[in-house]
């Protein structure tokens, strides 16, 4: 006697199969429907944050503000030495810069340890000592040492007004100093004096 084929039950396996590959991709399709739409809404939403986003605003020290970028119009630098008791303090680098949230440079800043004070604003304008040392106290908390030592110790003031001129004695309030493009300015606090009053090179710097 003759065995049946089997043909009839690998139709139906076949049939069952290709039904169950057309549901899973109604499924997928059905899923990428869904999610197509929440991803680009994602997107957007965070583009629209980004492009809406405004650092928490910083209050101007003495005038000075402070912005989200460098202010090149009006650019220069001077430089400044600090002197205690005859020993060379290094002015720190981060003045006037603050992180986030405020992710702000004050138009007196300094960027590295090396005394050079940036004096970079939107126009020409007048900056003077005083501010710059107002936001040093403001802006560098682990200085406020150092300012607890020089209180109240005598100062004697020394001023180049060109790049690499040997400093001269000032007579004056060093508040009153004007910040200006190659000015050399040593503050040498205390009874003892350094022993040689430092000129600076800027180097190509103005």
């Amino acid at each position: 006697m003759k065995r049946k084929s089997p043909k009839k039950d690998n139709d139906d396996n076949g049939s069952y199969f290709a039904a169950a590959g057309r549901t899973r991709k109604k499924k997928r399709k059905k899923i990428m429907i869904i999610v197509i739409p929440i991803i680009i809404a994602v997107a957007a939403g965070v583009t629209a944050a980004a492009l809406l986003y405004k650092p928490t605003p910083v209050q101007a020290i003495d005038g000075v503000e402070c912005h989200g970028s460098e202010s090149l119009d009006y650019h220069h630098h001077a430089h400044l030495s600090v002197f205690v008791n005859g020993q060379e303090q290094h002015v720190p680098a981060g003045i006037g810069i603050l992180p986030a949230p405020y992710s702000c440079l004050y138009w007196l800043h300094t960027h590295a340890d090396d005394g050079i004070i940036h004096i970079e604003a939107p126009q020409a304008m007048t900056f003077t000592l005083g501010q710059f040392i107002d936001i040093w106290k403001q802006t560098k908390s682990d200085s406020q040492s150092f300012f607890s030592t020089i209180s109240g110790m005598p100062v004697k003031v020394y001023v180049a007004e060109r790049n690499n001129g040997q400093p001269q004695e000032f007579n004056g309030n060093p508040r009153d100093i004007e910040l200006k493009s190659q000015e050399q300015i040593v503050l040498a606090y205390g009874s003892s004096q350094p022993a040689t009053i430092p000129s600076y090179d800027f180097k190509g710097l103005t």
